[in-house]
């Protein structure tokens, strides 16, 4: 993983709203990143409703959330749809951000449930394997925004 005080790797990808820069956000919004391992998953759709519930809180904190994993892009479109995310599911061909975020595990063969929160100046601020609360992403936001 990352550590905290890291400048977090810009990328471009596709994702269910349209192609994402991670950079556009640079000096607009703090950034959340999910990357969660599979679509359609009870853990997977417990954490992303979860954000998706949250939004209106994330956007009183100027904080943008993204959902990264390597499946099939029509998959994304699927599973956004059906929950109705409200935020971009990013679509992570051959697992490019995953690893410049190093969170490969088992040999590099799946990627590994993992939250980071990025400043404004996209620096890691957090990062946490699992499901962090919103009330702790929060806490974390309510600290970025000083």
């Amino acid at each position: 993983m990352l550590e905290i005080g890291d400048k977090a790797p810009d990328f471009e990808a596709e994702s269910t709203e349209g192609p994402v820069r991670l950079y556009t956000y640079k000096g607009k919004k703090n950034v959340i990143l999910i990357f969660y391992p599979l679509n359609n998953t009870s853990g997977c759709r417990k954490q992303l409703c979860a954000a998706r519930d949250a939004l209106d809180e994330y956007a009183e904190l100027d904080t943008a959330v993204f959902g990264i994993n390597p499946g099939k892009f029509a998959g994304h479109q699927k599973f956004a749809q059906k929950h109705r995310f409200g935020f971009p599911l990013i679509y992570d061909e051959m697992w490019k951000i995953a690893y410049a975020y190093r969170i490969l595990t088992l040999g590099g063969l799946m990627q590994a449930r993992t939250v980071y929160v990025l400043d404004k100046e996209m620096i890691v601020r957090h990062v946490e394997r699992g499901t962090p609360t919103t009330a702790r992403l929060k806490e974390i936001l309510n600290e970025c925004n000083g």
